[in-house]
């Protein structure tokens, strides 16, 4: 392939990739401002943060369907819509510190179809789990985890019950405490 048309190619994959959110993921910001609001003196310095809608995500599918190692990916990427994803660098975390349920997610369980899933409050991490349904079916998940080196948010949207289907389905290594080991190959 000439040079020339390789330009034009990643020019037109920046372009599709910006115009459909791409690279902002306002509402897992305002999530961050939330925690930051509660842990005077912590800051969270923005490591990663993105929005893949339908553009991106089809994009994605075509290329991992050419790509040997990334065909199974193309499978799960069919069931997800969009996704957003932020990742943070956090420095001094109060070690005792009581967090409550960020207002952003606080929000979210006010309205209808939004439900809590797990809420972990331990020493050293924080993690809520959300979810969403629409006619039965699990159409969101939101996970916020706060760590003392990381705050890690995403929320995926789409057929989040058939995704984990998939991802069962084909296989699924457990470990449980005693460190037995389970495969579940379908």
């Amino acid at each position: 392939m000439n040079k020339n048309r390789m330009t034009w190619i990643v020019g037109v994959i920046i372009l599709v990739s910006m115009s459909s959110g791409c690279l902002w993921a306002p509402e897992l910001d305002r999530v961050r401002r939330d925690l930051q609001g509660q842990l005077p003196g912590v800051h969270f310095k923005k490591e990663f943060a993105i929005t893949l809608g339908p553009l991106s995500l089809g994009l994605a599918r075509s290329v991992t369907r050419f790509v040997p190692d990334a065909r199974e990916a193309s499978t799960y990427l069919k069931e997800i819509r969009r996704v957003k994803l932020a990742v943070y660098k956090v420095d001094d975390l109060p070690r005792q510190s009581k967090v409550a349920v960020p207002i952003q997610l606080q929000k979210l369980l006010e309205k209808r179809d939004w439900e809590l899933a797990a809420k972990i409050n331990e020493h050293s991490e924080r993690v809520w789990v959300l979810y969403k349904e629409k006619n039965d079916v699990v159409r969101e998940i939101y996970v916020v985890v706060l760590s003392r080196d990381e705050l890690i948010m995403v929320r995926v949207e789409g057929r989040i019950d058939r995704l984990l289907a998939k991802v069962v389905q084909n296989h699924v290594d457990i470990t449980n405490d005693d460190g037995i080991e389970f495969h579940v190959d379908t």
